[in-house]
């Protein structure tokens, strides 16, 4: 009985004590650099991307589901002449993770696909094909509009970091 009612106690104070960073009906932009990739191609020039997300289901005492739109754009010259373009145009689900106090973080979680598009200026030749991306995140808001945000995962970018403005 002792431990039963240690427990419902332990379950509403972590209700109690979350600090929900991102929450049903919310919108944030992510705009950001990304280094490291998967593709052939490697480049010092990083690539760049920019994400809108809106939090549109809210499991109460778990997380919040968004879904998002993403575009990212890498560039790498060829050391024999002509360039190498890569972009991708993706939709994504996120699950933000709430069932933990993560203080001013937002550690979220997700899957995305859509099309990539790659044109190679040296050998005049370009191509699109099917994206599929995975994730691991974490905004770290400092106050209510502006914060950071850094993904680790599989894309253009293995990880990816910059700014994020919340709406």
């Amino acid at each position: 009985m002792f431990k039963k009612l240690l427990l419902v106690v332990a379950v509403v104070f972590m209700a109690y004590s979350m600090n929900a960073q991102f929450s049903k009906g919310d919108k944030a932009l992510n705009i950001g650099i990304g280094i490291g990739n998967y593709y052939s191609y490697s480049s010092v020039i990083p690539a760049f991307n920019a994400s809108f997300e809106v939090g549109i289901i809210d499991i109460p005492n778990v997380g919040v589901v968004g879904v998002a739109g993403m575009g990212t754009f890498k560039t790498a010259p060829h050391s024999y002449g002509g360039v190498y373009n890569y972009s991708t145009v993706t939709g994504r689900g996120v699950f933000h993770f709430q069932f933990f106090d993560t203080g001013d973080f937002d550690l979220y979680a997700g899957l995305g696909a859509g099309i990539g598009f790659e044109a190679d200026s040296y050998y005049n030749y370009s191509n699109s094909y099917p994206e599929v991306e995975e994730f691991v995140g974490a905004r770290w808001m400092k106050s209510d509009k502006f914060g950071f945000f850094a993904e680790l995962g599989y894309g253009i970018s293995s990880l990816k970091a910059g700014i994020t403005m919340k709406f």
